[in-house]
């Protein structure tokens, strides 16, 4: 048998190096492939800009509008709006209730949105920051700021049916859209409930005696897991005895909450 002669020995090496590179370029091109879709984020929800699996935590606003602010009051309340959403965690969602003169049409949020990020924390590599940027600003910031705004400028109410908006929000957003992670319910009120249910203008009423009524039962929700935090409107600073205080605490002592939280806010 004739030996191949060199020229056909350096040609079939040529071949094999090739195939070895192609080889390579192709193991390098699917690497690279698999770790651009390992990278990529997950489209998040078109509505809610929550991540597509979901909130990664909730937070609730409840806004009592059933008095009017005074000055002082409309400026702290917009510095804790501001703070609220600022300081609102990357996939976490923010609903805003409001209870003011017109209760039975305010029994859905106001505006429910996740923070998506500004893209501060990405890279160019993966992701596109201006779009990023732009999405934080025009889809989570801006309606967030009008909607806040807005409150501001709500109309009075002559009841001030608390105890049955704090299940409506329950029911509507924390129950509904929350399946994991953290949930803090904020309520901005002056806590004086009047409605049918009950009159707290009338006199301060003894938690376990009112737990007893139909109303109570009818009005009852589990707040198991939820941190609450109360900013208290100094309205009725009269009515607002150690007694009032205490009625609520015992309210959500008994609701289960994980915390409670009572401030006052400034005016």
């Amino acid at each position: 048998m004739r030996r191949k002669s060199k020229i056909a020995q350096k040609r079939a090496l040529t071949h094999t190096l090739l195939g070895g590179m192609f080889i390579l370029a192709l193991a390098a091109v699917i690497g690279a492939v698999i770790w651009w879709q390992g990278t990529r984020p997950k489209p998040l929800n078109a509505t809610t800009l929550c991540p597509a699996e979901g909130p990664l935590g909730h937070q609730v606003l409840l806004v009592d509008r059933t008095d009017s602010f005074n000055l002082a009051q409309k400026a702290a309340f917009d510095n804790l709006a501001k703070e609220l959403v600022e300081n609102l965690p990357v996939g976490y969602m923010l609903s805003v209730f409001v209870l003011g003169h017109d209760f039975k049409s305010e029994t859905k949020p106001l505006i429910e949105l996740c923070n998506p990020g500004d893209g501060r924390d990405k890279s160019e590599l993966t992701q596109n920051i201006k779009i990023l940027k732009n999405q934080y600003t025009n889809g989570f910031i801006q309606p967030l700021e009008k909607v806040t705004t807005d409150l501001l400028n709500a109309d009075a109410a002559k009841e001030s049916p608390i105890l049955e908006m704090i299940q409506l929000v329950y029911l509507n957003s924390i129950q509904s859209r929350t399946k994991a992670g953290p949930v803090t319910l904020f309520i901005l009120s002056d806590l004086m409930q009047f409605s049918p249910a009950l009159d707290m203008y009338k006199s301060t009423p003894n938690f376990q005696r009112y737990e007893t009524t139909y109303a109570a039962k009818k009005l009852w929700v589990d707040l198991e897991g939820v941190d609450v935090n109360v900013i208290l409107l100094n309205n009725n600073i009269k009515n607002q005895s150690p007694a009032f205080l205490d009625f609520w605490n015992d309210y959500f002592k008994r609701a289960r909450v994980k915390s409670l939280n009572v401030q006052s806010l400034p005016g």
